[in-house]
């Protein structure tokens, strides 16, 4: 506990002591629940002052589950308010982005158009009309002050290169332009990751709890819980039924489509890393990943079906037709039949 007193929340938003422990980065479960419960005790008294019978310590269980559900509550309603706010204040950015991108076009057009003829005289370029100045009067000078200055001159446009190539010449405004360009495409992407993670539910059953030392029972028919296993159920088959229906639908591109689209969601299940719905969600992109295949080995068993079926069929023989004598006895007997009944 003392590790965790150390460390000072970075949010105000979970600056409660008892929430100190889940910030350390080396948190474990089950070494949290030893240190904040009592000891078991297995005989009929508590043989130290911090040991509790099993009815002591199942209602002490109860509270501090009680306690963290609590804490769950308002750090879920917290994170919503501060999703709603990211996403209000995206597009806002956006267009103050959008006005500052055409005030610096302005502005770029003015210097270009309306400024040139004076930007010209502070730009290092300008210096150039005194050099032809001076080299237009060498009759009075001396030979050998003539021949200093044309070596000196002969070395000064590779010195001046060389200065000058490295120089970055961009202006500031250019630069902060590009800067504001970079957070907004970066913001997007974070409020697309984001709108795309929160679209993405499973169902709270399919939630790993293997490695707790509490089981949590089904959900109760009629709860928020309930509805969120549907919702997870139902948007996990439109995901296996996407699946399917690329792979079915294009054989030639499909599976292409298919492996890029459970690589998007492989990549999107980053942002859970860490949790508890990690295991969940990486099992269930392995899933995708078996639908993909199998539906893959259908269409192959198909298409070798097929093409045995067609060789099959060519090589079987075309069916002789009868005889003609037999076509002949057959129309005999059916005639006589005919005027065997006329006649009676």
């Amino acid at each position: 506990m003392a590790v965790a007193e150390d460390t000072a929340p970075k949010s105000s938003h979970v600056s409660d002591p008892a929430l100190a422990p889940f910030l350390q980065a080396s948190f474990d479960p089950a070494e949290y629940l030893n240190a904040t419960l009592p000891l078991l005790s297995l005989s009929g008294r508590p043989v130290k002052s911090t040991s509790a019978s099993l009815a002591d310590l199942s209602s002490q269980t109860q509270d501090l589950l009680a306690q963290l559900n609590a804490q769950t509550t308002r750090l879920s309603a917290t994170l919503t308010q501060l999703t709603d706010d990211i996403l209000r204040s995206g597009g806002r950015l956006a267009y103050e982005v959008e006005v500052l991108r055409g005030e610096t076009i302005g502005l770029t057009d003015t210097l270009k158009d309306g400024l040139k003829e004076d930007i010209t005289k502070f730009l290092p370029g300008g210096l150039a009309l005194e050099a032809e100045a001076e080299a237009q009067e060498p009759s009075s000078r001396r030979p050998s002050e003539v021949a200093q200055q044309d070596s000196d001159a002969a070395e000064a446009p590779q010195d001046t290169a060389q200065q000058q190539q490295p120089a970055d010449t961009t202006p500031e405004y250019i630069t902060s332009l590009r800067t504001l360009t970079t957070v907004r495409s970066r913001l997007e992407n974070v409020i697309k990751v984001f709108g795309e993670a929160m679209h993405w539910t499973i169902p709270p059953s399919d939630v790993s709890l293997g490695s707790s030392l509490i089981s949590v029972s089904a959900p109760e028919p009629g709860s928020d819980n309930a509805s969120l296993e549907q919702r997870g159920k139902e948007f996990a088959s439109a995901l296996r039924s996407e699946i399917a229906d690329l792979i079915t639908g294009d054989p030639e591109e499909g599976p292409a489509k298919a492996e890029a689209r459970i690589q998007a969601l492989r990549d999107l299940a980053v942002v859970w890393k860490g949790t508890a719905e990690e295991k969940a969600r990486g099992k269930f992109v392995e899933g995708l990943i078996k639908v993909a295949e199998d539906k893959q080995k259908e269409i192959e068993k198909e298409r070798d079906r097929t093409k045995s079926r067609a060789g099959r069929s060519a090589s079987i023989a075309k069916p002789h037709p009868p005889p003609m004598k037999e076509q002949g006895r057959g129309g005999f007997l059916e005639n006589l039949s005919k005027l065997r009944g006329f006649v009676e």
